[in-house]
């Protein structure tokens, strides 16, 4: 294409409209040179950069929902999310959540863990002389023990008011009686730099504590971190640090995840590891995601009497066993069809027989994995280069993370972890002689 030739307008250049026009013309002459992309936002752009597997159809009978993308009705937070009910893995013991309260309400799901997130400048504001946080630490085999919490924030105070403060923290075991653990306090007045450290009688372990703030004349705390310890080790009730393999809905009443196959796919057996069970629902299909036909009520091992080809598979929860709602832990799909990845030629150490997997499912020492024929088969497909993220979603474990809420379905914790990558591959020729 000639780029030199001139363009043509029939109005008059000085106009504002035919200026635009001017721009848009050559702008798309521009683009029309530039080497094909994959999209907006898609790295690499150049397929030839491209070493993501391809997802192919795959006949052979086996769990078709395993590392297959999971959407949900709802998540309790960021970490227990679908992408975990076909990673492969199944617990037998609940997970542990957090659950926080402060003198405002029930913190939200986006604002529960504020004073836990290693960020001081995340803060928490509480107005009032006295005012309290309380944390329930839930699930897991058993309570976490305690034996000092750390508060930092500032408070805000009139100054006529008297001088003085004091720190209390209380624990509990099911949130109604509760017994004194810990007291400090100052004469002094609290300001801008408030730490208050409260060393407990003797180590607990509660499954709710409260810590209560008083100050004279204190209109506004604000908290930036409340932090619990054991023998000097910080306790860690929040965030991506205890990874768990479930699912949890965030409410008890009608809830469901279902699985993506890839492709319209045959399967007449579908296993459920539940950690909080539904009393009732039922196990659906789909070829669109959005009308659903009923197979089954739910149960474990939930065998059809006949085979069903579908691209959707779907877990109706309309009522839970217990108040506490749903865990489950793992989904599998038995049958024929649906896409598993297939690696892209080698070209020099990117794509080819790249494979991770998450350090956590690794039994292995290091000199077992790096010797050849270590058996990594079903370790996931990886992208070289790229993320372990990227990787994950580029051999179909992921829905899209830039569509609609999909992020949402993706675990914080499952990716805060060390991860194995492992190839085989002959090292090419030196191309001269190190100085």
């Amino acid at each position: 294409m000639d780029y030199s030739r001139k363009i043509s307008l029939p109005c008059g250049a000085r106009t504002r409209a035919c200026r635009l026009a001017a721009t848009m013309l050559a702008t798309a002459a521009l683009l029309g040179a530039q080497p094909f992309t994959r999209g907006v936002g898609v790295y690499p752009g150049d397929p030839s950069q491209d070493f993501a597997p391809v997802l192919a159809a795959d006949s052979t009978y086996r769990n078709i929902a395993l590392r297959r993308p999971a959407y949900q009705s709802s998540s309790y937070d960021y970490n227990l999310t679908a992408q975990l009910v076909t990673d492969g893995i199944k617990e037998t013991t609940l997970p542990r959540w957090l659950s926080t309260t402060t003198s405002n309400g029930v913190a939200r799901k986006n604002e529960r863990e504020l004073l836990v997130d290693h960020n001081p400048v995340t803060t928490v504001s509480l107005r009032g002389a006295k005012v309290w946080v309380q944390f329930e630490l839930a699930g897991g085999d058993g309570p976490l023990e305690v034996d000092r919490i750390e508060a930092l924030g500032a408070v805000q105070a009139s100054p006529e008011a008297a001088a003085g403060w004091s720190a209390t923290v209380s624990g509990s075991d099911d949130g109604q009686s509760w017994n004194e653990l810990g007291r400090a306090g100052s004469g002094e007045r609290p300001g801008r730099d408030f730490h208050a450290s409260i060393a407990f009688t003797a180590a607990a372990r509660a499954r709710f504590y409260r810590l209560e703030l008083e100050a004279a004349g204190a209109v506004l705390w604000r908290l930036g971190e409340v932090a619990l310890y054991n023998r000097d080790a910080r306790v860690e009730i929040g965030g991506p640090y205890r990874f768990s393999s479930a699912w949890m809905s965030a409410g008890s009443g009608e809830e469901w995840v279902y699985v993506d196959l890839g492709a319209a796919a045959t399967f007449d057996r579908i296993k459920l590891f539940w950690l909080r069970r539904a009393a009732e629902g039922s196990i659906q299909a789909s070829d669109d995601a959005a009308t659903w036909k009923t197979l089954a009520p739910l149960g474990d091992d939930v065998k059809l009497p006949r085979p069903v080809k579908a691209r959707y598979v779907r877990v109706l929860m309309t009522r839970p066993e217990s108040s506490g709602g749903y865990i489950l832990s793992e989904l599998e799909v038995w049958g024929r069809g649906g896409l598993t990845p297939r690696p892209k030629p080698a070209q020099g150490l990117s794509g080819g027989a790249w494979r991770l997997q998450r350090d956590s499912l690794v039994a292995a020492a290091a000199d077992a994995i790096s010797k050849p024929g270590f058996d990594d088969r079903d370790w996931v497909v990886a992208t070289v280069p790229a993320t372990v993220l990227s990787s994950y979603w580029n051999s179909g474990a992921l829905p899209d993370p830039n569509y609609a809420d999909n992020q949402l379905a993706v675990s914080d914790f499952f990716f805060y972890a060390d991860f194995w990558y492992r190839n085989e591959f002959v090292a090419p020729p030196a191309a001269g002689k190190r100085q």
